[in-house]
This record gives structure tokens, sequence and C-alpha cells, in this order.
């Protein structure tokens, strides 16, 4: 199916990453800037069709009001299955999240932090692509994601490929600043309402706790929670290079 993605980033990313069809970039005639060729020339090359068009036709084509005279028509986004790839690396799981705003500002955060793929449970997102891509600057389309259709099926992949489970879990845990991350392991988090299902923490190598600088017996929002984990990540990656 097809759709009208908007704005110079969501465009941006969409092209440069390469993962899906896109077949027509709409271009407002009189925004002839670094950014619009760069564009259309990406466009170009992958076999996009670059159509110059004035800011009322490209209003008339849009949904929205904040397309600032780019769009893209091309293909929605295909989502493959956890079980049929084979990955390493830090793989986040993300269980709970509801709101595209959120899933957006998680990817943009997995992505920046060098995360090697999300994994989320299987739905269907497509209706919501254009906010999630907006609220990630494009990093949804960039970050490797995967589906799974249950938690067992998560437990039992880390399981043959010997992926350990981390959880952001309070019951027996350690430290985030204390624990020494793996190169290779699927980090869980829940979301702050009914965080992780039994199956997943009792599958836990080790649960870790994002210690509080004051008293505070309330769990951070998912989206806080992927910052202050996947970071963390990233400073000890940095120092075992140097």
């Amino acid at each position: 199916m097809e759709k009208i993605f908007e704005g110079a980033i969501s465009c941006k990313a969409l092209l440069e990453a390469g993962s899906r069809d896109c077949k027509k970039l709409y271009i407002d005639k009189k925004k002839n800037t670094k950014d619009t060729r760069y564009l259309a020339k990406i466009a170009k090359n992958c076999g996009c069709e670059v159509i110059f068009y004035s800011r009322d036709e490209i209003n008339a084509l849009a949904t929205g009001k904040t397309h600032g005279g780019i769009l893209l028509i091309a293909e929605e986004k295909q989502i493959p299955q956890l079980i049929e790839t084979h990955v390493h690396g830090f793989l986040c799981y993300i269980d709970g999240v509801e709101d595209p705003y959120n899933l957006g500002s998680i990817s943009r955060t997995l992505y920046a932090s060098g995360c090697d793929a999300m994994i989320l449970p299987k739905r269907d997102w497509s209706f919501a692509e254009q906010t999630i891509l907006k609220a990630s600057a494009g990093a949804y389309e960039k970050l490797p994601i995967y589906f799974v259709d249950s938690d067992e099926e998560l437990v039992d992949y880390c399981k043959k490929n010997e992926l350990p489970i981390l959880c952001a879990h309070r019951k027996d845990a350690e430290g985030l600043y204390d624990y020494t991350f793996e190169s290779d392991f699927c980090l869980c988090l829940g979301g702050a309402l009914r965080g992780l299902s039994s199956t997943i923490t009792a599958a836990s190598k080790q649960n870790i706790v994002v210690e509080y600088g004051r008293d505070f017996r309330n769990a951070l929002d998912s989206a806080s929670a992927a910052a202050v984990f996947s970071f963390e990540i990233l400073r000890q990656k940095k120092v075992k290079v140097n």
C-alpha cells in the first residue's frame, strides 16, 4: 500500500535508507536549496520520479500543514520477524509502548546511541508511520526493527543465539552503573505501568535498575529509560575502545 510522507527529514530518511519502494518525490518548484537538490539527486539515483509542483498543488496532495513543500509517495514499511534473521550486538526489546510519539522518541534514542536492533511485539503501526517518522527525526526508518509474536518467541530466539537477556527490573537487580554489558545481549524494557512479563523476567540473566539521585518510588517512562540505558551502554563501549 502506498502512502504520502511529508517533510524534508522524513522524506530524506526514506530515500537514504533504501528499505522501501519510493515512487514519487514532490518538491515545491520555488524551493531551490542545497537540501532540495540533494533530495532530488538521491531520489533519481534510486529510481524515484521527481516532480516539481507549485505550493498550491502540493498543499492539495498533503494531509498536513508542516510538509515544507516536500512530499514523498512510498510503500508502507515492512517489518520482518526476528526469527527470520540472525542479529547480534545490542538488541533492545520494547514492550508496553502504545503511543506513536513515544515509539518515535525511543527509535531516535536507540538509533543515536548505536543500538543494533529494536524488537517490538507484533502489531500494526502503519496507521502512525508519519507520526513515528517525524517524532524519530527519521531514525525509525534507519534503525533495524523486528517483530516477535510472543515473549516466548523472543526468549527462544535469545537462547538459540546465545544472547543473554537483561531486564530493566527492580527485583534482585544490580545498579546500571555497576553492571558491565556484554558485547552481545538483549536488553528488555517494559512500559512504566505494567512492566515486563514473567516470561521475560524468568529468562533474565541479570536484572538491572537505574539508581536515582533522590527517593522517588516511580518508574521512568519508556523513552527516558531507553535513553538512560542506551547511552550508558554507549559510554561503556567507548571506554573499551579507548
